[in-house]
Protein backbone atom coordinates (compact mmCIF):
# COMPACT_ATOMS: atom_id res chain seq x y z
CA UNK A 1 0.00 0.00 0.00
CA UNK A 2 1.10 3.65 -0.93
CA UNK A 3 0.54 6.17 0.87
CA UNK A 4 1.99 9.09 -0.67
CA UNK A 5 4.63 9.60 -3.20
CA UNK A 6 6.89 13.51 -2.80
CA UNK A 7 9.00 13.91 -5.48
CA UNK A 8 11.75 17.14 -6.70
CA UNK A 9 14.11 17.95 -9.57
CA UNK A 10 18.04 18.08 -7.81
CA UNK A 11 18.50 21.53 -7.93
CA UNK A 12 22.51 22.23 -8.76
CA UNK A 13 23.66 23.21 -5.17
CA UNK A 14 22.69 19.46 -4.36
CA UNK A 15 24.79 17.77 -7.15
CA UNK A 16 27.90 15.46 -5.73
CA UNK A 17 25.99 15.34 -2.53
CA UNK A 18 24.92 12.34 -0.35
CA UNK A 19 21.58 10.92 -1.20
CA UNK A 20 20.69 10.19 2.49
CA UNK A 21 21.64 14.03 3.42
CA UNK A 22 20.00 15.62 0.92
CA UNK A 23 16.80 13.82 0.84
CA UNK A 24 16.99 14.75 4.63
CA UNK A 25 17.20 18.65 3.63
CA UNK A 26 14.88 18.36 0.47
CA UNK A 27 11.48 16.95 2.55
CA UNK A 28 11.82 19.71 5.36
CA UNK A 29 13.19 17.30 8.08
CA UNK A 30 10.32 15.73 7.79
CA UNK A 31 11.74 12.38 8.18
CA UNK A 32 15.47 11.27 10.20
CA UNK A 33 18.34 10.79 8.19
CA UNK A 34 18.28 6.82 9.62
CA UNK A 35 14.67 6.70 8.51
CA UNK A 36 15.07 7.86 5.34
CA UNK A 37 18.10 5.51 5.16
CA UNK A 38 16.37 2.48 6.02
CA UNK A 39 13.93 3.35 2.81
CA UNK A 40 16.70 4.08 0.48
CA UNK A 41 17.98 0.97 1.28
CA UNK A 42 14.19 -0.98 1.04
CA UNK A 43 14.34 0.65 -2.79
CA UNK A 44 11.72 3.20 -2.01
CA UNK A 45 13.72 6.27 -3.55
CA UNK A 46 14.06 6.55 -7.31
CA UNK A 47 16.11 8.66 -9.32
CA UNK A 48 14.45 9.00 -13.05
CA UNK A 49 12.34 5.90 -12.58
CA UNK A 50 15.11 3.66 -10.75
CA UNK A 51 15.40 2.61 -7.44
CA UNK A 52 18.83 3.97 -5.81
CA UNK A 53 19.53 1.49 -2.86
CA UNK A 54 22.93 3.04 -1.45
CA UNK A 55 22.72 5.89 0.85
CA UNK A 56 25.67 7.31 -0.35
CA UNK A 57 24.50 7.89 -3.74
CA UNK A 58 26.57 11.32 -5.54
CA UNK A 59 23.84 12.55 -6.60
CA UNK A 60 23.43 14.85 -10.32
CA UNK A 61 21.98 17.83 -11.22
CA UNK A 62 18.64 17.96 -13.45
CA UNK A 63 17.68 14.45 -12.08
CA UNK A 64 13.95 13.30 -11.11
CA UNK A 65 14.39 12.01 -7.55
CA UNK A 66 11.36 10.91 -5.64
CA UNK A 67 10.33 9.18 -2.54
CA UNK A 68 7.46 6.55 -1.87
CA UNK A 69 6.43 6.72 1.78
CA UNK A 70 4.87 3.60 2.79
CA UNK A 71 1.64 3.10 4.43
CA UNK A 72 2.16 2.10 8.27
CA UNK A 73 0.52 -0.72 9.42
CA UNK A 74 -2.69 -1.27 11.55
CA UNK A 75 -4.72 -3.64 13.24
CA UNK A 76 -7.31 -5.77 10.68
CA UNK A 77 -10.83 -4.42 11.99
CA UNK A 78 -12.08 -7.04 14.43
CA UNK A 79 -8.79 -8.55 14.91
CA UNK A 80 -7.15 -9.36 18.32
CA UNK A 81 -4.97 -6.28 18.39
CA UNK A 82 -7.42 -3.70 17.19
CA UNK A 83 -8.21 -1.00 19.86
CA UNK A 84 -11.54 -0.96 21.88
CA UNK A 85 -13.51 2.72 21.51
CA UNK A 86 -14.96 2.91 24.76
CA UNK A 87 -16.32 6.22 24.76
CA UNK A 88 -15.43 9.46 22.21
CA UNK A 89 -16.61 12.78 21.64
CA UNK A 90 -15.06 15.84 20.00
CA UNK A 91 -11.98 16.18 22.21
CA UNK A 92 -11.23 13.02 23.21
CA UNK A 93 -11.67 9.28 23.19
CA UNK A 94 -10.61 6.35 25.71
CA UNK A 95 -10.08 2.82 24.46
CA UNK A 96 -9.43 -0.37 25.39
CA UNK A 97 -5.47 -1.21 24.64
CA UNK A 98 -5.10 -5.18 23.56
CA UNK A 99 -1.90 -6.68 24.90
CA UNK A 100 0.99 -6.61 22.75
CA UNK A 101 0.32 -3.42 20.19
CA UNK A 102 2.70 -0.47 21.31
CA UNK A 103 1.54 2.88 21.96
CA UNK A 104 3.48 4.98 19.35
CA UNK A 105 6.65 4.78 16.80
CA UNK A 106 10.05 4.92 17.49
CA UNK A 107 10.29 7.83 15.14
CA UNK A 108 8.16 9.88 12.89
CA UNK A 109 8.04 7.33 9.48
CA UNK A 110 7.89 3.89 11.43
CA UNK A 111 5.38 1.82 10.04
CA UNK A 112 5.06 -0.57 12.49
CA UNK A 113 1.60 -1.05 14.02
CA UNK A 114 1.05 0.93 16.98
CA UNK A 115 -1.75 3.02 18.62
CA UNK A 116 -0.53 6.53 17.25
CA UNK A 117 -0.69 4.72 13.44
CA UNK A 118 -4.05 3.31 14.28
CA UNK A 119 -5.55 6.84 15.36
CA UNK A 120 -3.86 8.49 12.34
CA UNK A 121 -5.39 6.21 9.80
CA UNK A 122 -8.90 6.46 11.63
CA UNK A 123 -9.33 9.73 13.02
CA UNK A 124 -6.71 11.74 10.20
CA UNK A 125 -3.39 13.39 10.72
CA UNK A 126 -4.06 16.44 12.08
CA UNK A 127 -4.21 14.67 16.08
CA UNK A 128 -1.64 16.87 18.70
CA UNK A 129 2.25 16.23 18.39
CA UNK A 130 2.79 17.61 22.09
CA UNK A 131 4.50 14.18 22.83
CA UNK A 132 6.27 14.35 19.61
CA UNK A 133 5.49 13.87 16.40
CA UNK A 134 5.80 10.36 16.38
CA UNK A 135 2.93 10.08 18.73
CA UNK A 136 0.33 11.86 17.35
CA UNK A 137 -3.06 11.57 20.00
CA UNK A 138 -1.23 10.13 22.78
CA UNK A 139 -1.65 11.47 26.18
CA UNK A 140 -0.42 8.58 28.21
CA UNK A 141 1.35 5.60 27.79
CA UNK A 142 1.25 1.81 28.35
CA UNK A 143 3.60 -0.84 27.74
CA UNK A 144 3.06 -2.91 24.78
CA UNK A 145 2.08 -6.23 26.61
CA UNK A 146 -0.38 -3.86 29.34
CA UNK A 147 -3.98 -4.29 28.41
CA UNK A 148 -6.44 -1.74 28.95
CA UNK A 149 -7.96 1.49 29.48
CA UNK A 150 -5.90 4.83 28.27
CA UNK A 151 -7.10 8.54 26.60
CA UNK A 152 -5.87 9.71 23.66
CA UNK A 153 -7.09 13.16 22.13
CA UNK A 154 -8.03 14.98 19.06
CA UNK A 155 -7.94 18.73 20.48
CA UNK A 156 -4.87 20.49 21.60
CA UNK A 157 -6.24 22.19 24.28
CA UNK A 158 -7.99 19.65 25.55
CA UNK A 159 -4.92 17.61 25.15
CA UNK A 160 -2.71 19.99 27.31
CA UNK A 161 -5.33 20.31 29.67
CA UNK A 162 -5.28 16.31 30.05
CA UNK A 163 -1.26 16.39 30.17
CA UNK A 164 -1.20 18.98 33.27
CA UNK A 165 -4.02 16.37 35.19
CA UNK A 166 -1.15 13.76 34.34
CA UNK A 167 1.46 16.37 35.67
CA UNK A 168 -0.76 17.32 38.94
CA UNK A 169 -1.04 13.69 39.47
CA UNK A 170 -5.10 13.85 39.75
CA UNK A 171 -5.62 11.83 37.34
CA UNK A 172 -6.44 8.19 39.33
CA UNK A 173 -5.33 5.04 37.59
CA UNK A 174 -6.04 1.54 38.79
CA UNK A 175 -3.92 -1.50 37.32
CA UNK A 176 -4.88 -5.44 38.32
CA UNK A 177 -2.02 -7.61 38.03
CA UNK A 178 -1.68 -11.48 39.25
CA UNK A 179 1.33 -11.88 40.50
CA UNK A 180 3.36 -14.64 42.21
CA UNK A 181 3.91 -14.67 45.94
CA UNK A 182 1.70 -14.79 48.74
CA UNK A 183 2.33 -11.11 50.48
CA UNK A 184 2.23 -11.12 54.70
CA UNK A 185 0.25 -7.76 54.39
CA UNK A 186 -3.03 -7.34 53.01
CA UNK A 187 -1.88 -3.84 51.17
CA UNK A 188 1.54 -1.64 50.82
CA UNK A 189 3.16 1.12 50.20
CA UNK A 190 6.33 0.46 47.42
CA UNK A 191 8.65 4.10 47.24
CA UNK A 192 11.51 3.25 45.55
CA UNK A 193 13.06 5.52 43.04
CA UNK A 194 14.10 4.36 39.53
CA UNK A 195 16.74 4.86 37.39
CA UNK A 196 18.04 2.84 33.50
CA UNK A 197 19.66 -0.44 34.40
CA UNK A 198 23.58 0.82 33.59
CA UNK A 199 23.67 -3.00 32.12
CA UNK A 200 20.72 -2.67 29.86
CA UNK A 201 19.44 0.41 29.11
CA UNK A 202 16.05 -0.25 27.84
CA UNK A 203 15.05 -1.52 31.33
CA UNK A 204 14.74 -0.35 34.82
CA UNK A 205 16.20 -0.80 38.25
CA UNK A 206 16.02 0.23 41.69
CA UNK A 207 18.35 2.49 43.33
CA UNK A 208 18.94 4.32 46.46
CA UNK A 209 20.33 7.23 44.75
CA UNK A 210 18.59 10.44 43.85
CA UNK A 211 21.17 12.53 41.66
CA UNK A 212 20.71 13.07 38.25
CA UNK A 213 19.04 10.51 36.10
CA UNK A 214 16.99 8.84 38.33
CA UNK A 215 13.62 9.83 39.23
CA UNK A 216 10.92 9.36 42.57
CA UNK A 217 8.04 6.54 41.81
CA UNK A 218 5.33 5.67 44.54
CA UNK A 219 3.11 2.77 43.87
CA UNK A 220 0.00 1.40 46.37
CA UNK A 221 -1.07 -2.37 46.20
CA UNK A 222 -3.45 -4.37 47.77
CA UNK A 223 -4.44 -7.81 47.47
CA UNK A 224 -7.84 -8.10 46.04
CA UNK A 225 -7.46 -12.16 46.15
CA UNK A 226 -5.09 -14.77 47.21
CA UNK A 227 -4.34 -17.98 45.48
CA UNK A 228 -1.79 -21.12 46.91
CA UNK A 229 0.94 -19.14 45.17
CA UNK A 230 -0.19 -16.54 43.44
CA UNK A 231 -2.64 -13.40 44.18
CA UNK A 232 -4.54 -11.03 42.33
CA UNK A 233 -3.45 -7.16 42.92
CA UNK A 234 -5.27 -3.97 42.82
CA UNK A 235 -2.30 -1.16 42.06
CA UNK A 236 -2.74 2.34 42.46
CA UNK A 237 0.50 3.74 41.04
CA UNK A 238 0.77 7.85 41.97
CA UNK A 239 4.12 8.60 39.73
CA UNK A 240 3.60 6.76 35.84
CA UNK A 241 7.13 6.07 35.49
CA UNK A 242 8.55 3.49 33.15
CA UNK A 243 8.14 -0.26 34.22
CA UNK A 244 7.14 1.59 37.56
CA UNK A 245 4.56 -0.96 38.63
CA UNK A 246 6.39 -3.94 36.98
CA UNK A 247 9.91 -2.93 38.77
CA UNK A 248 8.42 -2.05 42.25
CA UNK A 249 6.28 -5.61 42.29
CA UNK A 250 9.07 -7.34 41.46
CA UNK A 251 11.14 -5.46 44.04
CA UNK A 252 8.53 -6.42 46.79
CA UNK A 253 8.80 -9.87 45.86
CA UNK A 254 5.67 -10.08 43.84
CA UNK A 255 6.43 -9.94 40.13
CA UNK A 256 3.77 -10.64 37.74
CA UNK A 257 2.84 -13.75 35.94
CA UNK A 258 4.42 -13.28 32.10
CA UNK A 259 7.06 -10.53 32.69
CA UNK A 260 9.47 -11.84 30.99
CA UNK A 261 12.00 -9.20 32.06
CA UNK A 262 11.49 -7.85 35.71
CA UNK A 263 11.75 -11.65 38.10
CA UNK A 264 12.26 -11.77 41.42
CA UNK A 265 14.60 -15.07 42.25
CA UNK A 266 12.65 -18.19 42.82
CA UNK A 267 10.17 -17.25 40.29
CA UNK A 268 9.43 -17.56 36.78
CA UNK A 269 7.37 -18.78 33.50
CA UNK A 270 7.41 -22.27 35.32
CA UNK A 271 5.83 -21.64 38.80
CA UNK A 272 2.17 -21.95 38.01
CA UNK A 273 1.49 -25.89 37.65
CA UNK A 274 1.51 -27.90 34.40
CA UNK A 275 -2.48 -27.93 33.87
CA UNK A 276 -2.16 -23.89 33.98
CA UNK A 277 -3.76 -22.24 31.26
CA UNK A 278 -0.71 -20.86 28.41
CA UNK A 279 0.08 -17.63 29.23
CA UNK A 280 1.67 -15.85 26.54
CA UNK A 281 2.18 -12.48 28.27
CA UNK A 282 2.89 -9.94 31.37
CA UNK A 283 -0.62 -10.15 33.23
CA UNK A 284 -1.06 -6.83 33.94
CA UNK A 285 -3.93 -4.85 32.92
CA UNK A 286 -5.36 -0.94 33.45
CA UNK A 287 -8.44 -1.56 35.02
CA UNK A 288 -9.80 2.08 35.43
CA UNK A 289 -8.87 5.25 34.88
CA UNK A 290 -10.63 8.54 36.19
CA UNK A 291 -9.76 12.20 35.31
CA UNK A 292 -11.73 15.44 34.58
CA UNK A 293 -12.92 16.16 31.26
CA UNK A 294 -11.27 18.90 29.79
CA UNK A 295 -14.52 20.12 28.03
CA UNK A 296 -17.33 19.44 30.64
CA UNK A 297 -14.94 19.64 33.60
CA UNK A 298 -17.30 16.83 35.17
CA UNK A 299 -15.49 13.58 37.12
CA UNK A 300 -15.48 11.17 34.71
CA UNK A 301 -14.58 7.31 35.05
CA UNK A 302 -13.93 4.52 32.71
CA UNK A 303 -13.12 0.73 33.61
CA UNK A 304 -12.05 -2.13 30.99
CA UNK A 305 -12.69 -6.16 32.01
CA UNK A 306 -10.11 -8.26 32.00
CA UNK A 307 -8.99 -9.71 28.69
CA UNK A 308 -9.11 -13.66 28.10
CA UNK A 309 -6.08 -14.91 29.06
CA UNK A 310 -5.89 -13.08 32.66
CA UNK A 311 -9.90 -13.86 33.14
CA UNK A 312 -8.78 -17.63 31.76
CA UNK A 313 -6.12 -18.16 34.67
CA UNK A 314 -8.30 -16.68 37.25
CA UNK A 315 -10.74 -19.21 36.12
CA UNK A 316 -7.98 -22.05 36.98
CA UNK A 317 -6.73 -20.57 39.67
CA UNK A 318 -9.75 -20.22 41.43
CA UNK A 319 -10.97 -23.85 40.87
CA UNK A 320 -7.77 -25.21 42.31
CA UNK A 321 -8.03 -22.96 45.14
CA UNK A 322 -10.15 -25.01 47.31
Amino acid sequence: MIKQQISTIIDPQFAGKRLDKVVVELFDGAYSRSRLSAWIRDGLVTIDGKAVMKPGHKLEKGKKLQLTVPEAEVPEPGSTLEPTIIYEDELLAVINKPAGLPMHANSVGDTQMCVSNWLVAKYGDNLPICQGKERPGIVHRLDKETSGVCIVSFDEEAFVHLQQQFAARTVEKEYHAIAYGVPRFKSDWIEKRLKADPRKPTRVTTTELTGPGTRDALSYWEVIEYFSDTCLLRIKPSTGRKHQIRVHLCSAELPIVGDPIYRAKNYGAGLLPEDSPLVTRTLLHAYRVQFTHPGTKDQVEFCVDYPQEMQNLLTHLRSTNV
